[in-house]
């Protein structure tokens, strides 16, 4: 878990937790992100290829079709 502090504004820090691991909702495969995930990213299925974006919805990711 990373931390990130956006004391200054700047678009680049991004205030609260990256996630490090997802399932896939294609084949439900566990998924991990070595350099981890936030909300708006872009993540991919090492195990069918499917590429999905990652949506922060009521305090969970939802993972969009690309």
């Amino acid at each position: 878990m990373n931390y990130i502090d956006d004391d200054d504004g700047d678009d680049k820090k991004r205030k609260g937790r990256k996630h490090d691991e997802f399932e896939c909702p294609e084949c439900n495969a566990h998924n991990p992100v070595p350099d981890g995930y936030d909300d708006g990213s872009e993540v991919q299925c090492f195990y069918c290829g499917a590429e999905f974006k990652a949506v922060l919805q009521s305090g969970r990711f939802k993972f969009k079709a690309l």
